[in-house]
């Protein structure tokens, strides 16, 4: 029985004939019964197995069916191979790009951390040589733009820096000023009063409203409530009743008030306004809040446009200097001539790909105000639409190159002091990758 099966298998898959086991056997063919080994061979003839690579003499149509199998067969299996490796392929993509694009956002921050840091120095630089910051007119308003940072492999790096003391400070301003404010910007007197009492209701800590304004009954179930707190971006004002209808469009887009509000007011936290840096909107509505005149020649005082210059230094240091150059009236109310917030702004760009890099750089004093009263935005709080922001100190130490740097970066703003002798430092870090 044994052999029996055994001979029907090698049969079938090699294509032995039969007669390789009935010849020499005693009895015939013990599969078939066959008395004669070439009736064996007749009535079983040779048949191809699946691996046979006889040749069968004499019959060609079986060749060309083994030959048509085969190429069938390589056929399947070049197919079933393709579609594994586009599997491949596409799973490997998958894996490796957002794992490239890590490092590769890595690579921009660290070069966007290494910009910061020189414009750090240039700053402290001008601050030794000058005594102090005090006009984008000493230079430093483009600090990397004669090529001091060079890199390899390198992108586009720019590094642009203004000075936020420059604007009101928007949060040091009461209903009065605000009202006035907004007054000399284009709104109605009503307008200007009740836009102001929404502003104040949405950022003050009681639950009080004000004539006109609008408090947590006021809003609609479905609106964002006041959240008794400073704004954080100029942005949050589309969520304030009256004011969202005056800087914004029926889409909710800024119009050009919400412009024109944008370059003279800040969000930030400073208490004094260096007139060095100031905007003739910025003097106008400052002399308007104080009720004196403003005049042109204000501005070109500041600026050094008219009055005797002395050493070429064309910014001021001192609020007498503007009446020595001819400039009558000056603002004096919550007014200096040194900047105590600068906005320094990094964007590196390779290829594709853009990293922005955004940080405010104030005196100790203005950090010791916004640790205060603003609840650790200087250390480490997020910021919003889901940007990161960090301290000075942990800013910095982001990975091997940008840690490295933040050590430049701490020394140098340990030495740019202004004349008090309060010193400069990061106080709040925002950051976009790419």
């Amino acid at each position: 029985m044994t052999n029996f099966f055994a001979e029907g298998i090698i049969h079938g898959i090699f294509g032995f004939p039969c007669r390789k086991f009935c010849a020499g056997k005693s009895g015939g063919c013990r599969r078939w019964r066959h008395e004669r080994e070439s009736e064996c061979v007749k009535r079983n003839p040779v048949k191809p197995g699946l691996f046979s690579i006889r040749k069968r003499i004499g019959n060609p149509s079986g060749l060309a069916a083994r030959s048509g199998s085969a190429v069938i067969f390589v056929m399947a299996i070049v197919f079933a191979a393709s579609i594994v490796s586009v599997y491949l392929v596409e799973y490997s993509m998958r894996e490796m790009k957002p794992r490239a694009s890590a490092v590769y956002e890595c690579d921009l921050r660290s070069e966007a951390y290494g910009a910061l840091n020189a414009a750090i120095a240039v700053l402290a630089e001008y601050s030794e040589i000058d005594g102090g910051i005090y006009s984008p007119l000493q230079g430093w308003e483009e600090p990397l733009a004669d090529g001091r940072l060079q890199g390899e492999n390198s992108g586009d790096v720019i590094v642009k820096i203004s000075d936020e003391s420059g604007k009101i400070p928007l949060r040091n301003l009461d209903t009065t000023k605000l009202a006035s404010l907004l007054e000399e910007i284009g709104l109605t007197s009503r307008d200007a009063e009740e836009c102001a009492d929404c502003i104040m209701d949405w950022t003050d800590s009681d639950d009080a409203a004000l004539l006109s304004g609008a408090e947590y009954d006021d809003y609609d179930r479905y609106e964002a409530f006041p959240p008794n707190r400073p704004l954080k971006s100029l942005s949050e004002l589309a969520y304030v009743k009256k004011a969202r209808d005056v800087f914004f469009d029926e889409n909710g887009f800024p119009n050009e008030l919400f412009k024109k509000l944008g370059r003279i007011v800040s969000v930030e936290d400073f208490s004094t306004i260096n007139l060095n840096s100031a905007s003739p909107e910025v003097l106008e509505i400052l002399m308007e809040m104080e009720d004196k005149t403003y005049s042109d020649d204000l501005y070109l005082a500041i600026r050094g446009k008219i009055g005797s210059i002395t050493d070429g230094i064309r910014w001021i240091k001192q609020k007498e200097d503007i009446t020595n150059r001819g400039g009558g009236e000056y603002p004096a109310t919550m007014t200096n001539c040194k900047s105590t917030l600068l906005k320094i702004e990094v964007t590196v760009r390779r290829g594709i790909g853009e990293y922005y890099l955004c940080a405010y750089y104030g005196s100790q004093q203005e950090n010791k105000r916004s640790s205060g009263k603003s609840g650790g935005s200087s250390s480490g709080g997020s910021s919003s639409g889901g940007n990161k922001s960090q301290s000075s100190g942990g800013g910095h130490k982001a990975s091997g190159e940008s840690g490295s740097g933040a050590a430049s970066s701490q020394s140098s703003a340990s030495s740019n002091k202004n004349s008090r002798g309060t010193q400069m430092k990061v106080l709040k870090l925002f950051e976009r990758g790419a």
